[in-house]
């Protein structure tokens, strides 16, 4: 099986990835354990070791590409892919042939990347609970618990993404055979687990990490305003301290647990989670200058393209605008495969900030604009219209999302009042001036209103798609035509994986 072939090669492909300045050492010690023993013989190891598995997560077989703007955005219906010829990128994934070798491929990159990654956080965690503390200089502030925390975090996170891609949503069938869950290694006969299994699985593990990261990061000025949260400057204990928006941090784990009970249709604790950090980011308000929501206008929404102030905590690559434009995302051309869609529809608000580009021009009056993308990935360098550092930032998770979930909750609880205030705030920091919803509208209304923010807010992050999924919602738009959704929801586990207990 493919996970077995995963265990017996991933420490030499691990830390010959991850570990700068080591190769020399590397190329005259070929023993795997003696490799693995020098790895974990000192603190910086641990570190490098947490560092390679966000480098991996960030790599394009997962949020890199296939987990935001790429495959997940395709399945979301942002992108004008379609040709006679089924020639260009994500022709088969939008149409949801999952019988196709295209998306076949996509299945098999992030099934061995994903536990790929699962594997490098058992490997971490197990050394962490033989480790001597005194080996961990800052470890009065909460260095082990801070490896192990965001250690448990990506796990659960890795295996939620698994699971609702390659499992039917709880919505559907909450005790059909889903996928492993591995929590050891290596883990060499993983056995699948039901869909509610996987999920308690991974509720435990980020009650672990939130309660390990609490201490760590509840209290941190860094939650509120973006420079704080990605800024270098935010702790005294050193680099792998600081910038803490980057990595699974405390408010993070939170609001993750927040998107799993309301993808396992708890919505009242999937509530509470997402209450507890936005209260705290409203108390935060007037003492910081800070917003809520991003972009309080339209040059703010234009320069900060990924609506950064919003976000909890993004993934970092490097090499992200070179990775999107090598999947040819340049040009007015037919064969760009990030031409947006649907944005007459997504953007009925004539005066959106999320509808416009760079120069201040809305993308659907602007086809050379159109055709270049989300926009969100393109690299923007000089001028007053620009926050470079933006650049190479991966959403993992939105403020925003958590509104959309406690509004979601508020109506179910008939509660529209307070729902429609949530919304309203947030529609108006995206400048929706002309379409304020009222206190007389219905649930019907406000939930469809949720659904179209959700696409709104997460254009070629590819969160979308899970959303449809998790309310089990029987149709999806594309540009106008509408797509009957019964038995597309599911990707098949790879054929390398169908020899499975």
């Amino acid at each position: 099986m493919l996970l077995m072939k995963l265990y017996r090669i991933i420490l030499p492909i691990f830390m010959a990835g991850v570990m700068s300045g080591c190769g020399k050492w590397l190329d005259v010690i070929p023993e795997h354990n003696t490799t693995e023993d020098l790895l974990f013989s000192d603190y910086g190891g641990y570190h490098s070791a947490l560092n390679g598995i966000y480098q991996t997560m960030a790599s394009p077989e997962l949020y890199g590409q296939n987990l935001t703007w790429g495959y997940l955005s395709a399945l979301s219906q942002y992108y004008d892919n379609y040709n006679i010829g089924n020639t260009m990128p994500f022709s088969y994934t939008e149409q949801y042939d999952y019988a196709s070798d295209e998306v076949k491929a996509f299945g098999e990159e992030i099934w061995r990347q994903g536990y790929f990654v699962i594997a490098n956080c058992n490997n971490l965690l197990q050394h962490l609970a033989e480790a001597d503390p005194e080996m961990f200089p800052n470890n009065y502030m909460g260095e082990m618990d801070m490896l192990k925390g965001e250690a448990l975090a990506a796990r659960a996170l890795m295996h939620f993404d698994l699971l609702r891609l390659f499992a039917e949503a709880p919505a559907v069938n909450m005790d059909g055979m889903a996928i492993p869950y591995s929590k050891t290694y290596p883990d060499m006969f993983p056995q699948r687990l039901t869909t509610g299994q996987v999920l308690d699985n991974v509720l435990a593990d980020f009650r672990e990490a939130a309660s390990l990261l609490q201490p760590i990061d509840s209290t941190s000025i860094w939650m509120v305003g973006a420079y704080n949260r990605y800024s270098a400057n935010n702790s005294d204990a050193g680099l792998f301290f600081k910038a803490r928006g980057f990595r699974l941090n405390y408010v993070a784990v939170r609001s993750l647990m927040a998107r799993v009970y309301a993808y396992a249709g708890d919505m009242k604790s999937a509530y509470d989670c997402a209450a507890g950090i936005f209260k705290t980011f409203k108390e935060e308000e007037s003492s910081y200058s800070y917003s809520t929501f991003s972009s309080s206008a339209q040059s703010d929404a234009i320069r900060h393209h990924k609506m950064i102030d919003g976000m909890l905590v993004s993934f970092y690559s490097a090499t992200l605008v070179n990775d999107y434009l090598a999947t040819g995302a340049t040009g007015n051309s037919e064969t760009n495969p990030f031409r947006l869609k649907n944005l007459d529809y997504i953007f009925a608000d004539a005066d959106d900030y999320r509808n416009y580009n760079d120069e201040g021009n809305k993308l659907i009056y602007l086809i050379s604009n159109e055709y270049l993308g989300s926009l969100k990935y393109i690299e923007r360098t000089g001028g007053s219209n620009t926050y470079e550092s933006e650049n190479c930032l991966l959403p993992v998770m939105r403020l925003s999302e958590l509104a959309l979930i406690m509004a979601e909750y508020l109506v179910s609880q008939n509660n529209i009042a307070d729902a429609v205030s949530i919304l309203n705030e947030l529609r108006q920091a995206r400048g929706c001036q002309l379409r304020t919803l009222q206190p007389t509208a219905t649930a019907e209304e406000i939930n469809e209103e949720i659904r179209m923010e959700s696409w709104r807010e997460n254009v070629a992050e590819g969160q979308y798609f899970f959303f449809c999924k998790r309310k089990n919602l029987p149709t999806i738009m594309d540009d106008g035509v509408i797509i009957q959704m019964e038995g597309k929801y599911t990707m098949q586990i790879p054929d390398s994986e169908t020899s499975m207990n």
